[in-house]
Parts: structure tokens; C-alpha cells; sequence
């Protein structure tokens, strides 16, 4: 959404709940789903005289996503408590980091349209840090009629927060933003990026200003989006509505305010009057974080290779389209099978392994991997069909041994059946007949039991070959190769004109 006279500037703070077995600073499950207050414990219930210890995975966890977004690794950094009170909070503070945290000064880069040489463009969004903090409990105020009920389970559980740079200025980065940080984060294997249960959520600061000031005007907090569109609907309102007051005369007011997606508008939540002191201070409780070079270098070999490099060695060692390597690359489990599948197609067939072979096996795994993945709702690793038998179709289609409606078939047979490709055309009668002696004797029929068609056809209406290939393909008894077919009646068509 882009303004003639105005401009936005959106900062984002994105959570992540961290995959641990285990909370922040207590042993107790981080598990999602359990009966309410079934994972808590006195750590994470704030009793008197326990004692916070370091899950250490969640260091781990934190420098990971922070190498992946190009951040700086503080040597050393410490834990603060935020204090505020609120009822899902059981200690009344909650252990964060305030003026030191682990990561900081990274990027991101996120889709911008495409560049003239055909690869993605880019825009690159600055993230000022990556700190750590346990979650808070939760409110329900929807399972009793006159009572805000409350759930622990979730306190305690370890997050990252992202905190970006103020760099992005439309709806539609912002969201594109968001699905970058879940993607990474997936990749790496530290959160599950499920908006909808609240392990990934993202609040936005948001202002305008005419285009061409640098001055940034007064930003609204807007909280509650729960996914990609909400995220880009309410800042398109939030932004609108700000525009509308300014060109109206008044002037914004700093406040936090929350999407109402049924209403599909932002509603204010408090003023900046109510906004919390939060008195940080470091933690006595927790001894600082050390990361020496040896930890450092440990993590940084132990991480996948990222979902933009891994879409730029696509394009560049196998001339995979832009497109293509992006979606392909979206998730890190089909990436992973589609190089399976190139791989197995370079031990079936040498030649096959390298751009030929990984366009087919791009369009098959774009079109009927994902397609079935959607409609069963199963991730690449429960998929029926293992790489080698695709990379056994895709070779069969290639090499024309079956037509795409027969490869469709053996696909669809596959799914349901451990059998091999080859299996299945052979036991069909799939398999494409190649031989000019076999089929030439059902052209040469086709023809002499259609002589009006022949006529018209070398009269000049040759539209008619379509319905001579259909003859010769219902008449013979297999699947001929078309390509075959039409240069077989082409040639006795000709030996007929004379």
C-alpha cells in the first residue's frame, strides 16, 4: 500500500518460542497442548526461595538464529528482570535481557521483486537485536462467562524476541518480513513457526511521515496478529487511520492498540500514560553469559545451509528459475528431498543429473509432491513416495518410455503402492511402444478405413492429424509414443498425396 503524500515506517518485535523439552529455568515440560497448569512447577510459579538455572540450549538456539541473520555475538551479555504486574505473570517480573543482549546489528533480506538478469531482487531489513526472556503465562478470557481464567503452562517457556530495525515501509514487506523469521527459524530447527498456537507472534510499531522527512512521526503499538494476512490487513488499517487523522488536522496519539480481525480494524488497548515502568535491573540470580570462539565456531558448523543460499546454488549449478528455487527451498524438508530426488536421477542416469534432470524433478515435486502434501496436510517427511522411486518416474518421463498422462497414472499408483514406477506401467501396459514396425501396420489400417479423412487432409485441413493420432493410439494395443505416431502418418500421408 503505497501513498502519494505519505510514507510508513514499520518496526517489527517477533517472538519465538523455543523447541527445548524443557523450560527457560526450571526442568519442567515446554511441551505445547497439556491440560491447563499441568506443566508448571515452583520455578516457573515464582515460589519463594527457588532458584532460575540456564537451560543451556536456549544459548545454543539464540546464537544459531543469530549467525543466521548475520548478527554480531556478544562475548558477554546478562539477564535483567522486566517488572510489571499482571496475573499471568505468577513473580511479578519477568527474566529477559535488557542492555545487553546476545545478538546484534543483523539483517534479513526479503523478497522484492525481480531483477533484469531474472534473479529475485531483494531488500535487505536491519535487525537491531536478538535477546532472550521466558514466556508468561496465559490469560483465557473466553472459557467462563464472567471470569478471566488463567493457564501457567506457557510460563517459564523460552523465547527469542526479534526486534527489527525501523526499515520496512509497506504491509506487504512486513508480512514478507515475518514469513523470512519463520522460515529461518524452521530451517534451523528452533521453533515451529505455528502462529495460530502462538509459538511465532508479532507485534508492530508503526508511524507516518510526507516522504522525504527523515524525522520519524508518533508510532502506535499494534499487537494481536496471528498470521501472515493479519499482520499486513492490520497495518493497512492502522496506517490508513493514521493517515485520515493527520490529513484531518489532529495528531496521533502514542498508544498500544490491538487487531480485531472480525472487525478487520485496530482498537486502542492503553495510552502511553498507562504504559508500564518496567524498572529493569540485572538478574542477582543468573551469573552473565559467556560465549568463548570455541562455542561460537562449534555452533556455526553445526547450521544448515540457509534457504537463500540454498536457492542461489539452485539457480546457479542447475539454471533452476528464480521461482522455482524459491519455492522449492521454502521448507527446509522439501528442499531436502528435492535434492534426494536430483541425486538419485545422477546414479540412474549420469546426464540426467545435472539442469535437465532437476528442472523435471522441479515441476514434479512443485506440482504433485506439494499438491499432495496440501491435501493430506503431512509434512515432506511422511510423503508415500521415496526419492528414488520419483527420480525413477521423472527418468522414465524424460526418456519418453511414458507419455505425462501414463507418468499422472504411475504417480497416483505410487501413492498408494510400495511397487517401483516401471512396475506399475509394465502391469498398466503404460510403457510407450518405440517400435516403427510394430505401430506401422495400425497407421497404415487407421488410414485405409478413413479415405474421406485422408482426402480432406491432403486437401489442406490438416487440423486432421489430431484426429488420426487418437485412431492410432485407440487401435493399438499399449501406449505408442506420440511424437512417433504423428511423423508415422506424416510420412504416409505424403507417400499418399502422389
Amino acid at each position: 500500500m503505497l501513498h502519494e503524500k505519505y510514507e510508513a515506517v514499520i518496526g517489527l518485535e517477533v517472538h519465538c518460542q523455543l523447541l527445548t523439552s524443557s523450560k527457560a529455568f526450571s526442568p519442567e515440560s515446554a511441551s505445547f497442548g497439556a491440560d491447563p497448569n499441568t506443566n508448571v512447577d515452583p520455578i516457573s510459579l515464582g515460589h519463594p526461595g527457588t532458584l532460575p538455572v540456564l537451560n543451556d540450549r536456549v544459548i545454543e538456539y539464540s546464537i544459531r538464529m543469530g549467525l543466521a541473520t548475520h548478527c554480531n555475538i556478544a562475548p558477554l551479555s546478562v539477564f535483567a528482570r522486566k517488572h510489571y504486574f499482571y496475573p499471568d505473570l505468577p513473580k511479578g517480573y519477568q527474566i529477559s535481557q535488557y542492555e545487553t543482549p546476545i545478538c546484534y546489528g543483523g539483517f534479513v533480506e526479503i523478497p522484492a521483486g525481480e531483477s533484469d538478469n531474472g534473479r529475485q531482487a531483494t531488500r535487505r531489513i536491519g535487525i537491531t537485536r536478538i535477546h532472550m526472556e521466558e514466556d508468561a503465562g496465559k490469560s483465557l478470557h473466553d472459557q467462563h462467562p464472567t471470569e478471566t481464567l488463567l493457564d501457567f503452562n506457557r510460563s517459564g517457556v523460552p523465547l527469542i524476541e526479534i526486534v527489527s530495525e525501523p526499515d520496512i515501509r509497506t504491509p506487504r514487506e512486513a508480512s514478507l518480513y515475518v514469513q523470512k523469521i519463520r522460515q529461518i527459524v524452521r530451517y534451523l530447527g528452533i521453533c515451529d513457526g505455528n502462529m495460530e498456537e502462538g509459538s511465532l507472534r508479532c507485534d508492530a510499531n508503526v508511524s507516518i511521515r510526507p516522504h522525504g522527512q527523515t524525522a520519524l512521526g508518533v508510532k502506535t503499538e499494534v499487537k494481536n496478529m496471528n498470521s501472515f494476512r493479519h499482520v499486513e490487513r492490520a497495518l493497512e488499517y492502522e496506517i490508513a487511520r493514521q493517515i485520515k487523522i493527520v490529513e484531518q488536522g489532529g495528531s496521533i496519539q502514542q498508544e498500544t492498540r490491538l487487531w480485531d480481525a472480525d472487525r478487520a480494524q485496530t482498537r486502542s488497548m492503553r495510552s502511553k500514560e498507562e504504559a508500564h515502568d518496567y524498572r529493569y535491573f540485572p538478574d542477582p540470580d543468573l551469573v552473565p553469559i559467556r560465549v568463548t570462539e570455541e562455542l561460537l565456531e562449534e555452533i556455526r558448523a553445526a547450521l544448515p545451509e540457509l534457504p537463500d543460499e540454498r536457492a542461489s546454488r539452485y539457480q546457479e549449478e542447475w539454471g533452476l528459475p528464480a521461482y522455482d528455487a524459491g519455492v522449492l527451498t521454502e521448507e527446509r524438508a522439501i528442499a531436502e528431498y528435492f535434492e534426494r530426488v536430483v541425486a538419485e536421477l545422477r546414479v540412474r542416469n549420469a546426464k540426467l543429473g545435472g539442469s535437465t534432470g532437476a528442472k523435471a524433478a522441479s515441476n514434479m515435486v512443485m506440482t504433485d509432491v506439494l499438491r499432495v502434501l496440501k491435501e493430506r496436510s503431512i509434512g515432506a517427511e511422511e510423503f508415500p513416495i521415496q526419492a528414488d522411486r520419483l527420480a525413477e518416474l521423472v527418468e522414465m518421463r524424460l526418456e519418453g518410455v511414458v507419455s505425462s498422462t501414463g507418468a499422472q497414472e504411475i504417480f497416483d499408483a505410487m501413492l498408494e503402492s510400495p511397487d517401483r514406477p516401471g512396475d506399475i506401467a509394465r502391469s498398466r501396459n503404460l510403457l510407450q511402444v518405440s517400435d516403427e514396425g510394430a505401430l506401422l501396420p495400425v497407421v497404415e489400417k487407421v488410414l485405409d478405413e478413413n479415405p474421406g479423412q485422408v482426402r480432406t487432409y491432403l486437401g489442406g485441413k490438416e487440423g486432421l492429424m489430431g484426429f488420426f493420432i487418437g485412431q492410432v493410439m485407440r487401435g493399438f494395443d499399449g501406449s505408442p509414443d506420440p511424437k512417433l505416431v504423428r511423423k508415422l502418418l506424416q510420412a504416409e500421408l505424403e507417400k499418399r498425396r502422389s
